[in-house]
């Protein structure tokens, strides 16, 4: 609606997750390392978490985007609130993209013949499943447990990968067996008040938007108003933006935001 405004070549806020618009802050640039390092050693698993709407799906999904290149097979859960045997379904289907069996024993042959193809191509296997804080039956984490157990004597054939909130944190300290297979783990916190203004600026870039659309006093208050988590970031940005547009003015004051945040939050 207001891209010929400011002469973008796309919406430079929406909440999906577009490679394109990743914004390595310094803190998802530490994320990103850590879960890299884990995939590129072949190690057993790594765990994300973080607030809802502080960029964790995009740093899988940019993670994966390049390994994808570097001869990694990855099958992406968006939502694993499934039982044992549906989310074994789910990540082998997304591995092969054709009907899987129903049985759970025809379904661990699939997964473990499947794995062991890939590695002898000399490729490797990742699991990435989102939202993981939403598992809630102890046998799913079991099953996502021996899965690990695809191993050379030298090194894993499986790297897991599971991002949640951070009450996902807390169910995996309580399964003990599950924890001690976990490599390493981050936290991703919010933006800092330099790092919102930085982003902004970055995602009206990628956008083609000139510099100065926001002016110094809006991205302030742009961050006071989302308390750096780049969700609302956007939802605020953009809302900000259609408000500016609305009114054929050249750049975002705060007035403009304050109007946005309103507006975002109805």
């Amino acid at each position: 609606m207001y891209l010929k405004h400011w002469n973008l070549r796309k919406l430079p806020f929406e909440n999906t997750p577009d490679t394109d618009f990743f914004y390595e802050s310094e803190k998802h640039r530490e994320a990103s390392s850590r879960l890299r390092y884990v995939v590129e050693e072949r190690k057993a698993c790594a765990v994300l978490t973080g607030v809802y709407g502080c960029g964790k799906t995009l740093v899988l999904r940019a993670l994966e985007r390049d390994y994808k290149k570097k001869g990694c097979v990855f099958s992406f859960v968006n939502n694993p609130r499934l039982d044992d045997l549906g989310l074994l379904r789910m990540i082998l289907h997304n591995f092969t993209g054709y009907n899987v069996p129903r049985s759970k024993e025809d379904v661990l042959m699939g997964l473990e013949k499947f794995v062991r193809e890939t590695f002898n191509d000399g490729k490797h296997v990742v699991i990435a499943i989102d939202e993981s804080q939403l598992i809630d039956n102890e046998h799913v984490f079991e099953e996502l447990r021996l899965l690990l157990n695809f191993q050379t004597e030298t090194r894993f054939l499986v790297t897991l990968l599971l991002s949640g909130q951070p009450e996902l944190r807390e169910k995996l300290d309580s399964n003990k067996q599950f924890s001690q297979r976990i490599t390493l783990s981050y936290n991703l916190p919010a933006l800092d008040r330099e790092e919102t203004a930085a982003y902004v600026r970055h995602r009206l870039g990628v956008a083609g938007g000139a510099d100065g659309i926001f002016l110094p006093e809006a991205l302030d208050l742009v961050y006071d108003r989302s308390g750096g988590i780049p969700r609302w970031i956007n939802n605020i940005a953009n809302m900000s933006l259609l408000a500016a547009f609305s009114k054929g003015v050249p750049a975002v004051d705060a007035a403009l935001v304050a109007e946005g945040a309103e507006s975002a939050r109805q």
